[in-house]
C-alpha cells in the first residue's frame, strides 16, 4: 500500500486527503470551485466528490454523486469530535450541470478542499 502525503495531520478522517492507489481506490484532491465542478461534469457512475461545506453557519459534509447528466448532492451534519457524517440534512438531485452548480455554490467554502474519488 503506498501512500502519499506531504500536508500537515489532518484535524478529521474526513480531512485525511491523500492520494492514495489501493487496488482500484484513487482519490485527487480540488482546490478551487471551477476545478470542483469540471471534475463533476466527468464523473463516472462509481466515483463521486466529498468536501466540507457550510450550511446555515455550521460545518457540514456534502457529497455529490452523478448519473447519466443527473447530479445527487447530499449534505450531512458532522460529528464534532470524529468528523464523521451524521444526519441527512438533504439531498437533492440536480438535471443540468448549472442548476448544480448553483446549489454547490451555496454550501461550498470561500477555500475550497474536495476530495474526487
Amino acid at each position: 500500500m503506498a501512500i502519499e502525503n506531504n500536508r500537515q495531520a489532518p484535524r478529521t478522517v474526513f480531512e485525511l486527503g491523500i492520494r492514495a492507489h489501493l487496488g482500484l481506490f484513487y482519490e485527487e484532491e480540488v482546490t478551487s470551485f471551477d476545478d470542483l465542478v469540471k471534475a463533476a461534469k466527468v464523473l463516472d457512475e462509481d466515483s463521486g466528490i466529498r468536501l466540507i461545506g457550510e450550511r446555515n453557519g455550521r460545518r457540514c459534509l456534502v457529497f455529490v454523486t452523478r448519473f447519466s447528466e443527473r447530479f445527487t448532492m447530499m449534505t450531512y451534519s458532522m460529528v464534532r469530535k470524529t468528523g464523521a457524517p451524521g444526519r441527512r440534512l438533504e439531498a437533492v438531485e440536480f438535471d443540468g450541470v448549472d442548476e448544480f452548480a448553483d446549489a454547490l455554490r451555496r454550501v461550498a467554502p470561500s477555500r475550497i478542499r474536495a476530495y474526487v474519488y
